[in-house]
């Protein structure tokens, strides 16, 4: 028996990384971010022993306005602001958004967060035509 908390996390692409060399790119990453954080009390509870996250992570997916790639999965005790310490790690990686979905399992709780560049969305305190100039394609 375990205690879940299900986490969706989605790596904005389009513009910053794009193809299936990117992804791998990503991969790679992700997996150094892992390994560094693995004996912190924020231990990303993904990836194998050497920290690849393939087992949990998407193709990058594609709709009309935009890419992602995902990060999903259910895990034990993998509490959101544990994931958040992650989440954010992996927008200053990426310099890009991503966005931060997490469901208490045992506490019917949801919350959401959206990091860019390392700060919360919300706090960036970006002028308009950034706005407009991260959402070109």
């Amino acid at each position: 028996m375990g205690y879940y908390i299900s986490h969706m996390i989605g790596i904005r692409t389009g513009g910053v990384i794009s193809g299936e060399s990117d992804v791998e790119d990503m991969k790679t990453r992700i997996a150094k971010i892992v390994l560094e954080m693995r004996d912190t009390e924020n231990n990303p509870d993904l990836g194998n022993r050497d920290g690849d996250p393939s087992h949990c992570m998407s193709k990058e997916l594609e709709a009309h306005k935009g890419t992602y790639v995902v990060l999903a999965g259910v895990f034990n005790y993998w509490t959101f602001d544990n994931a958040s310490a992650f989440v954010k790690r992996l927008s200053e990686e990426f310099g890009c958004e991503v966005m931060h979905m997490c469901w208490d399992e045992e506490r019917d709780n949801v919350q959401c967060q959206i990091w860019l560049c390392g700060k919360r969305l919300f706090e960036v305190n970006e002028n308009p035509i950034g706005q407009m100039l991260r959402r070109v394609t």
